[in-house]
């Protein structure tokens, strides 16, 4: 997984008037849960832009007063009118212990079925893995290449190690299907060996 640091600072004073007043600050009120003790924190919001604005998922490193704490990003709440965040939770995290996260899907290649008029289709864009930190890769790449009209990648065909899918193994990741003016699946291989 990939690994993001951030910089925060305990908040001394945790009510609303506070937290509005960070806002104003241009700081986001945080939580870290998952110690013995919620660890209430701020950060800045231009630093926070790079975790939640993006579909990459990181272990974050935060550093708050001389202690560094390895975290996931759980959950964030948004301005409705702005879209900015206003408040979000961080979960301690270790190897010892797995952890569930949401991966964006990244698709390699060009799949047959498409270069022979299919239309590709991609229902998931991300998928829950479960297992210890050290196992979540940093992405989830997924080869279509050899995708062929009305054939489908479903979560039961995705493998990786010592990583548990949480999807129902019947979802469809990825699939071609067919359109007006695509080449039959049997013209395929004709076209290959021509080629060949």
């Amino acid at each position: 997984m990939k690994t993001l640091e951030l910089n925060g600072s305990k908040r001394e004073n945790t009510g609303k008037k506070d937290a509005a007043k960070l806002r104003k600050e241009g700081f986001v009120p945080a939580v870290v849960y998952g110690g013995d003790n919620e660890l209430h924190i701020q950060i800045d919001e231009r630093d926070l832009d790079k975790i939640i604005y993006t579909a990459d998922t990181y272990n974050v490193l935060l550093k708050v007063d001389g202690e560094t704490y390895s975290t996931i990003l759980q959950d964030a709440q948004y301005d409705a009118l702005t879209d900015k965040a206003t408040h979000v939770d961080f979960l301690l995290v270790n190897d010892e212990k797995p952890v569930t996260v949401s991966m964006s899907i990244n698709l390699e290649g060009s799949a047959i079925g498409v270069r022979n008029g299919g239309k590709l289709r991609k229902p998931m864009r991300k998928l829950k893995l479960k297992g210890a930190l050290s196992a979540i890769p940093d992405s989830v790449e997924i080869d279509i290449t050899d995708l062929k009209i009305g054939r489908a990648i479903k979560v039961a065909d995705l493998n990786f190690d010592g990583v548990e899918l949480l999807d129902p193994a019947s979802n469809v990741v990825v699939a071609v299907k067919t359109a007006r003016g695509a080449v039959a699946e049997e013209e395929e291989g004709e076209e290959e060996a021509a080629e060949a």
